[in-house]
């Protein structure tokens, strides 16, 4: 006997198989996402457990977790990697790495900071008798998280969370010019330069030769770089290990900027960004 499917069966087995495979996907497409779920919750456990209880032995966090070998291998590897957790050769121990600390720093000092450096912003504002901006970095910008404006009518006025390129102001050049030198190659690979005035920078050789000025004076200026008309001297707050947290910087119209008045502003910014790096971590600075 010959059996025959006539073409409604056809079709309605072709959907069923699609709609089965459909499932099949959707199916690994959401274990996929469940395993790269639960690797992520492995790791942070992991971190939890190390930074909590460290240092601690292989085979410690193996009880502690119930991670399978290759797993708790892998985890540890990806932590290791970015400088989260650190191995002791010696005692064969793993313990909270050095980026855990940078991070909590960070943290702790950019909700503290704008607190710590209140006062120095309003002192310099009243000596320059112009705009005072606190800003951070993130990333190829920089961030003003706090300002005191002018009180002239002619001046310039940025709002807190704008931000800025770091290769043509003041505050990005001086905390770009604080960082380390992969730090700087890795930010800068990813700029993309604009011409905002003539005077913007748009080769990375010549900002790289600028960062190393600034470093090397402690101040950065920006002559009119960002926007015609605007100059800008900035200094920056700097850790215990030297490293830059944030910059303060004095902003004005250039028929108020002549030479003079620049020098003084670059002795007050540099005295104030020293009183608050002291305050930030006054025992490693006695």
């Amino acid at each position: 006997m010959t059996s025959r499917m006539s073409s409604s069966d056809s079709a309605q087995g072709s959907a069923s198989a699609s709609t089965g495979q459909a499932r099949d996907r959707s199916a690994a497409a959401e274990s996929g996402k469940s395993t790269a779920s639960g690797g992520f919750a492995r790791s942070i456990r992991l971190l939890d457990e190390i930074v909590s209880h460290g240092p601690l032995r292989f085979a410690e966090l193996q009880e502690r977790l119930s991670v399978p070998k290759a797993s708790l291998h892998r985890a540890l590897h990806d932590l290791q990697a970015e400088r989260l957790v650190q191995f002791d050769d010696r005692s064969l121990t793993y313990s909270a790495g050095y980026r855990v600390l940078e991070l909590a720093n960070r943290v702790w000092v950019r909700s503290d900071l704008r607190t710590l450096a209140s006062d120095q912003l309003e002192k310099l504002a009243r000596l320059s008798d112009e705009t005072v901006q606190l800003s951070v970095l993130a990333d190829t910008h920089a961030v003003y998280i706090d300002s005191v404006e002018s009180t002239n009518n002619v001046r310039m006025s940025m709002s807190i969370g704008n931000k800025v390129p770091v290769y043509c102001t003041g505050a990005g050049k001086v905390l770009l010019a604080g960082c380390t030198e992969t730090e700087q190659r890795d930010i800068i690979g990813r700029i993309q330069f604009a011409v905002f005035t003539p005077n913007t920078i748009t080769r990375k050789e010549q900002l790289m030769d600028e960062l190393v000025a600034i470093r090397a004076r402690g101040y950065a200026d920006d002559n009119e770089e960002h926007f015609a008309g605007i100059r800008c001297v900035a200094a920056a707050i700097v850790d215990s290990a030297n490293s830059p947290v944030a910059a303060i910087s004095i902003t004005a119209p250039t028929f108020r900027t002549e030479h003079k008045r620049i020098v003084q502003w670059r002795k007050w910014l540099m005295a104030a960004t020293s009183e608050i790096s002291m305050r930030l971590s006054p025992v490693a600075r006695r």
